[in-house]
This record gives structure tokens, sequence and C-alpha cells, in this order.
């Protein structure tokens, strides 16, 4: 029977390294986890496991394991919410000291049928087979998306998978919140924005030319904004499909360009400038930073390897390509904080307790203070941005259905005023 190395995680997070009689890996997977550990490589003793790149690779695109890769049509798709639940089963179950695989067994078991249920399994099939969780996530469905993924690697590699798993829980269930509020303050707001796309409608084609004959036959002038208006809904009658035409094709360049890996990175920097959203989005990326870096840090893991899993948790090729630049420098001797300051993406308050953090010997403490601050500077910023959308389009759509209004009692005024002066 050959032997197999491994590498795996106890349950207090530590790591234990050794060797084990098996049939084959599977066994050697299931010999391990029936012995209370979490086996993370697995690899038959004379045969060294393949070498890591020194950037992160992306466990979203995993390679087969056991059975030929499914296509991304055939993945199953999660809710949110469904997202949320099988989250919040699996933190609990880890905490409470459960092994990963014993646990994906008890969520299958009471889970009932549905996506859930069969992702679950999918998930728990590849673990057994020593495929990482990270990994088996992303080949089980595409709802998890690479953040999360790149997030569970991260916890995994640090032996912090229950504490970053609860961390995603708050995470997308303050997405979901947010989401939630833009929906329900979009309500009335789309209710105005139809009504008065109506209204204009039937000014412009059938009110507004009918007042025009009326000022014509009695030697009245039309005002110059309801002459442009006419002109462009008789060109809208005639050229329509050229417009729909136009709209695709532009929509079409625009998803090629900022999908292009090329241009992907400087359209990256411009969403981060995007009013109130590209402010909530680095907020967003700095909370992410600061719990996933304190994590792997407090879980005994060099500052290096912890810098180089935190890139996945950007999602964003600039913001990446910023946190790569920082690991390189910091491999090559400079000060986590310097480094930081250099890349322009950082708040000074954050700087400043890092420097501190360094200064003393305190920084994983300093790095947790530091993401708890800003997560509740980020909630009070996510309830400011909901309860400032719904006031802002109301204002927009009464100005445009005011506007229309307004000219046409304008028109119908001058016409009654030109009569009368006869």
């Amino acid at each position: 029977m050959p032997e197999f190395a491994y590498k795996a995680l106890r349950s207090d997070g530590s790591t234990v390294e050794g060797s084990i009689a098996a049939k084959d890996r599977g066994d050697a997977n299931r010999k391990l986890a029936n012995a209370g550990v979490q086996p993370f490589q697995v690899h038959e003793s004379g045969k060294a496991p393949a070498a890591k790149p020194k950037k992160v690779a992306s466990p979203s695109k995993p390679k087969a394991s056991g059975k030929k890769g499914a296509s991304a049509a055939t993945q199953l798709r999660l809710t949110s919410t469904q997202v949320i639940f099988f989250t919040e089963e699996l933190s609990d179950l880890l905490s409470a000291g459960v092994q990963l695989e014993p646990a994906l067994k008890m969520m299958e078991g009471r889970g009932g049928a549905g996506p859930v249920r069969q992702v679950t399994t999918k998930i728990r099939e590849q673990v057994r087979d020593g495929v990482s969780l990270s990994r088996a996530m992303a080949a089980a469905s595409p709802s998890f998306g690479s953040l999360y993924c790149n997030l569970v690697a991260a916890g995994e590699a640090g032996g912090a998978l229950s504490d970053i798993l609860k961390r995603q829980i708050r995470y997308l269930t303050t997405i979901a919140e947010l989401r939630s509020k833009v929906v329900t303050a979009m309500i009335y707001p789309a209710f105005l924005f139809f009504v008065g796309a109506l209204v204009t409608v039937f000014f412009v084609s059938f009110l507004m030319p009918r007042l025009i004959r009326l000022v014509e036959s009695n030697g009245g002038e039309v005002p110059l904004i309801i002459q442009i208006l006419i002109a462009v809904s008789a060109f809208l009658k005639v050229w329509w499909w050229l417009l729909l035409i136009g709209l695709g094709v532009a929509i079409a360049v625009f998803v090629a360009v900022t999908r292009n890996p090329r241009y992907r990175p400087g359209w990256d920097r411009i969403k981060l400038k995007f009013p109130l959203f590209g402010n909530l989005q680095l907020r967003r990326f700095h909370v992410q930073f600061l719990e996933t870096l304190s994590n792997l840090l407090g879980n005994g893991m060099s500052l290096i390897r912890s810098l180089q899993l935190c890139q996945g948790s950007a999602q964003n090729l600039y913001l990446e390509a910023q946190i790569e630049r920082v690991s390189e420098q910091v491999s090559d001797g400079a000060s986590l904080h310097r480094c930081l300051e250099k890349t322009g993406v950082f708040p000074t308050t954050l700087i400043d307790m890092i420097r501190v953090g360094e200064q003393t010997g305190q920084l994983t403490e300093s790095l947790a203070k530091a993401g708890d601050r800003l997560d509740r500077d980020l909630n009070r910023s996510v309830e400011r941005i909901s309860a400032f959308i719904q006031p802002v389009i109301i204002i927009l759509m009464a100005g445009v259905v005011g506007t229309m209004a307004l000219l046409m009692v304008s028109v119908i005024q001058d016409t009654i005023s030109m009569l009368q002066s006869r």
C-alpha cells in the first residue's frame, strides 16, 4: 500500500505534517478526516506537489478532479439568500469544531431537495477527493464569485476559515440589504419615471402638434425649445431602429473594452472615482483587506504570504496590482505602512494605525481595530447612500415632468394671449 505525505489543519488552526498509508489519494483524505484533521495538501511520497507560482492563482477556474470539469452552463446557480444560508450553515458547523467534510455531509443531509443540497453534494465530493474548498466551490457554482472563493482560499491557508466565513456573512448580508434598500427606494421614483415618460410622449406626439397648428394658423411664433422637441420626435419615429442598433453597438464595444485585460485595470481605476459608489467600493476593499490580513497574520502566516493571498480579495485589477506592488516592496525589506502610503488608495488614518502597530509590534491587533472602525464607517455610508438615492431620483423626475408641463402651459398661455389681443 503506497504512502502519502500530507499537510493538514487541526481544529485549533495549527498545522500538522506527516505520512499515511492508503489505497489512493481519496482514501488518504478520508482517513485524515476520520482522524480529526483537515488536509489541504496530499501527495504520494516521492512525488512532490506542483510548484506554486509566485502570484496567487485565483480559484475561480479550478482544475477538474475525479470527473471531467463541467461546463459553466451546467453549473448550478444560487440566489444571494441561498449563498448566505450556505455560508451561515458551514460557518456554524466549523465553529462548533466539526471537520470540513463531515460538516458538508451534515449540511447535505438536512438541506432538503433543491439547488443548495446539490451544490453541497458537489462540493463535498470534491473535498473528499482532496480538492480545496475554494476550488470546489468555484467548480460547483458560479454564484460564489471570485472574491468569495479567494477569501475562502485565504482562510484555508491561514487556518481561519470559520472567521473568514463569518465576515463573508456580514459582507453578503450588507450587500443584500443595500440591494433591497435600493429596490425599495426605486419603486416610487420608477413609477414617477413611467408617468413622466407617458406625459412626455402624450405631450410631444399628440398635444404639441395641435397647439403648433393652432399657433401657426393664428400667425403666432412657436418657441425654439418646442421646435426642437418636435424635430426630435419626428426623427425618432422614422429612425428609432437605427438608434437601437447604435446603442447596441456602443454597449458591445464598451463591454469588450472594459473586459479586455489590457484596459481592465484602467477601467477599474476609473470606477473608483465614480460619485458615491466609487468611494463605497474603495471602503469595502479597505475593510476586506484589513480583516483578511489581520486574520492571516493572527494565524501565524508571514506578512509577505498574507499580502499575496490578500490580492484576491480586491476584485479590482487596479487595486490588485497595488497590493502586488506592496507585497514585492515588503519582501525587499520596506515597512508595510510606507508601501501602503505610496499606493495612494489608503486613507491617512489607516496608515497611521498601521504605523503604530508596526512600531509597537502589535500589527495584527492594529489591523483588526482599523478594520472594525472602517466597517462601522462603511455601514454608515451605505445608510446615507440608501437615504440619498430616492429623493435625488424624485427631484430629477419632477424636473422632467415639470419642464414638460411648463412648456405646455406656456404655449397655451401665449396662444390665448395672442387670440385675446385681436
